[in-house]
């Protein structure tokens, strides 16, 4: 049943685009989110090529409406060699017996050093037993905060409570200008689903169990979702559309919050957008416990593939020491491997060793679940911020809304 519900949805596009071509070499896709990641890629991937120089192959880059090229590629036969697979959709790909399973390739290949990678990624990609994906890179959520209204506001430490994250963002919360109205606010929110999942955990709650699913309903999210609203509530945070932003980096790079949640993305945009921003980054301010969101991607092969063993090869070493040093070193994302965090010097650097901190109490990222959850998901938070929905009565309806989603 399973794999009809995917075939279904595929089949108007088998129809539009006819059946595959036999393929020559292997082909290895990605998404291309920025030139300066594509020409990382490609600098990885030169390395790779004098190192394997008999293994032929193309890399095909898909610039835009990943999911949608990539799902119809599975369905047509043309399916890439070796591709990128988004963490918290990949449960699905795996439910549904598209992937090969990766086990017999690490059996023979010791090189790969599994065990190299950080737990909470080792395991990211199993599924009843089997690894179907390697994860290449990762990233967490972590707070940034601007250095300069902390000293003008008084403050010479960070929040590391809940509690003092409302006090910060009081404090922080100013009229600078004296026209009457807030322009610089304590924090920023996206009433995004996501946004909240660690403040969840961090209250005690199992978010997302073992086998993907999402518990919405449940105490610790509402009392973590009220405590996020009271933010935006009581006027110490705004949100990005209240200020003409289109997210929560946009609100931070231009002065107009304290502080802001994000995911190491957030470093190479600052110092494109805003170069002279006096900023840090610190752990999550902690609940119950510490606790923050991980996410990470996944390299993996198609049971169609006719080029496993090159697929494997440019897999093993892409996300191998020396393609994953290449790909990482210059921080456009995170090592999943120890030994690579240590060489890239990630453990030293006063920002990126925020992360690696993170790494031993995140939770991954990852919903076994169909994609429309997360647009049901995104409207109930909405309706939360915007149209001041009682927040209990709407998680708890969108608990039984999220049920129709479930894939196993």
């Amino acid at each position: 049943m399973k794999v009809n519900i995917l075939y279904l949805y595929l089949i108007p596009l088998v129809l539009l685009f006819g059946c595959g071509e036999k393929q020559t070499v292997a082909r290895y896709t990605s998404w291309q989110s920025s030139q300066t990641e594509e020409k990382i890629i490609r600098q990885t991937l030169r390395d790779f090529e004098k190192k394997y120089p008999n293994i032929s192959y193309q890399f095909q880059p898909i610039p835009g409406n990943y999911t949608e090229k990539l799902q119809l590629m599975l369905g047509t036969g043309k399916a890439p060699d070796l591709f990128w697979l988004k963490g918290d959709t990949s449960p699905a790909y795996m439910s549904f017996d598209v992937l090969e399973p990766l086990d017999p390739f690490l059996e023979k290949d010791p090189d790969f050093e599994i065990d190299d990678f950080f737990p909470v990624f080792r395991d990211a990609f199993k599924y009843r037993g089997k690894n179907y994906g390697v994860a290449k890179d990762f990233n967490a959520y972590v707070l940034f905060y601007n250095k300069r209204m902390f000293a003008e506001a008084g403050l010479d430490t960070v929040p590391t409570t809940w509690q003092e994250l409302y006090t910060f963002s009081e404090k922080l919360t100013k009229d600078t200008n004296g026209d009457g109205k807030i322009n610089q606010y304590g924090f920023v929110i996206e009433p995004s689903i996501d946004i909240v999942m660690p403040f969840a955990y961090q209250n005690g709650g199992e978010i997302i169990t073992e086998d993907g699913e999402i518990k919405i309903g449940n105490p610790a999210f509402i009392e973590a979702t009220e405590f996020m609203m009271s933010l935006y509530r009581d006027g110490i945070a705004t949100n990005p559309a209240d200020v003409g932003a289109g997210w929560m980096g946009d609100v931070f790079s231009r002065r107009q919050c304290a502080m802001a949640i994000s995911g190491a993305w957030l470093i190479p945009y600052l110092k494109d957008n805003a170069p002279d921003l006096e900023y840090g980054i610190v752990e999550l301010p902690r609940g119950k416990r510490k606790a923050t969101l991980a996410f990470s991607v996944a390299m993996v092969i198609p049971k169609q593939s006719a080029h496993k063993e090159d697929a494997w090869q440019m897999l093993s070493y892409l996300s191998g020491k020396e393609g994953m040093k290449t790909w990482t070193e210059s921080g456009i994302a995170l090592p999943t491997r120890k030994s690579v965090a240590e060489e890239n010097g990630f453990y030293q650097d006063s920002l990126y060793s925020v992360f690696m901190k993170s790494v031993d109490y995140a939770k991954l990222y990852k919903v076994n679940m169909q994609e429309r959850w997360f647009d049901d998901s995104q409207a109930a938070m909405q309706g939360i911020f915007y149209k001041k929905k009682d927040i209990a009565k709407t998680l708890q309806e969108l608990a039984v809304t999220l049920e129709k989603y479930k894939l196993d």
